[in-house]
């Protein structure tokens, strides 16, 4: 009779043992949008409508964060800084960067909206492309609208930021992931 007590809880172990639920859950990884990170863009990687006047850009700290906030730090030629926070909202197009100077020509072009809320509230509207540690970005204030300009569209490729119906390419900004 102990022999078959000793068998019978034997078998109700290895029973528990191969029923127990499995402690570790599998986890699915969710995709990352790739603009979030810490990027900068310096020197001629600034785009000559920063660079020149009135606002002489010299460079750009953007840092942009898993939930959707944005820190955007601009450095002028007096070594002045101005920082822009906000929020995002991108989404992929069917584009892709076909900017046969740019480092990330073949890339997935995404669309951006960047609700800025200091120093002053305003949506800019535009584009962007990764490739590895390169990013090229072109966005423009499109609310307060600025009389003329429509901003650049991810059919229209980089450089597609029109004013007064031409197309401007100087707002093509380079960075670089740090």
């Amino acid at each position: 009779m102990k022999k078959q007590l000793l068998l019978l809880a034997l078998i109700s172990m290895f029973i528990a043992v191969g029923c127990k639920k499995d402690d570790e859950t599998p986890v699915t990884p969710t995709a990352s949008d790739p603009i979030v990170a810490t990027w900068v863009s310096e020197g001629l990687n600034v785009p000559l409508g920063l660079r020149s006047a009135p606002f002489k850009v010299k460079k750009i700290v953007a840092t942009f964060n898993s939930n959707k906030s944005y820190s955007v730090v601009q450095t002028d030629s007096a070594n002045v800084n101005t920082t822009f926070t906000g929020t995002i909202t991108t989404n992929e197009s069917a584009n892709t960067d076909t900017a046969s100077a740019s480092l990330t020509k073949g890339a997935k072009i995404n669309n951006i909206v960047a609700n800025q809320a200091t120093p002053s509230a305003v949506t800019s509207t535009g584009i962007f492309a990764i490739s590895g540690a390169n990013m090229t970005y072109e966005i423009i204030q499109t609310t307060p609208a600025l009389s003329g300009v429509s901003a650049p569209t991810a059919a229209g490729g980089f450089g597609s930021t029109t004013i007064a119906g031409v197309k401007y390419s100087i707002y093509i900004q380079k960075y670089v992931k740090q």
